[in-house]
């Protein structure tokens, strides 16, 4: 069975939360499946460095190391995303 990781960020600006979930992606095409194995909700005012740095630590170690980052970069633009 093939095995997987994904991860999305959402980045909070000054009044919303940052979130990082993690998706674990099971089988072959047409037949997989996700399984969410971990959450991440930052408090309101963490610093977008703080967070690249948490991010980073996560990524450094398997399962995730190689494994693709999704961030959505619709309420900071584009400097904040390219920190990462």
């Amino acid at each position: 069975m093939l095995s997987s990781f994904i991860a999305g960020l959402d980045l909070g600006q000054v009044q919303d939360f940052s979130a990082l979930a993690v998706a674990e992606v099971v089988g072959a095409p047409g037949n997989r499946r996700y399984a969410v194995r971990h959450l991440t909700r930052w408090p309101i005012g963490t610093s977008y460095p703080d967070i690249v740095k948490a991010v980073a630590a996560l990524y450094r170690r398997p399962p995730l190391s190689g494994s693709e980052l999704v961030v959505d970069a619709t309420g900071v633009g584009r400097a904040v995303v390219d920190m990462f």
